[in-house]
């Protein structure tokens, strides 16, 4: 439920109001309440909003929505060799010692301005 405010400041609950007056005659000439039920000249339902849609989509074949799956078909062949392909393991080897070998340093950089407002890498100078 969400609640509006008004230009006032005062809370109104709209989804509350519809669900109050659903079974009311809505304004207008097309004899439904305000939940689009078709009544008749008492306010008696005729045909229900669900009733009515389930007629217009039977009779309109172009209407009805056809649930189609974005995926690719599956191969059940390679779905087996997939399930029963073996696991390999590899082969644990006792660690050596060796001795690490040393990495390069990386270049200290720094950037340079130039006159004309391009920036520039060059090599720090070690100090």
């Amino acid at each position: 439920m969400v609640q509006r405010r008004t230009n006032q400041g005062q809370t109104i609950d709209l989804e509350g109001i519809a669900l109050a007056n659903e079974k009311t005659i809505a304004v207008g000439n097309m004899r439904v309440n305000a939940r689009g039920d078709s009544i008749d000249d008492k306010g008696n339902i005729v045909k229900t909003k669900t009733e009515k849609a389930q007629a217009y989509y039977s009779s309109n074949p172009k209407a009805v929505v056809k649930t189609v799956s974005i995926k690719d078909a599956i191969d059940s062949t390679q779905v087996k060799t997939m399930e029963t392909a073996p696991i390999q393991q590899k082969a644990s080897k006792p660690k050596a010692s060796k001795p690490k070998a040393s990495k390069p340093k990386a270049k200290v950089m720094k950037e340079v301005e130039l006159p004309n407002g391009d920036i520039e890498l060059v090599e720090a100078d070690k100090e």
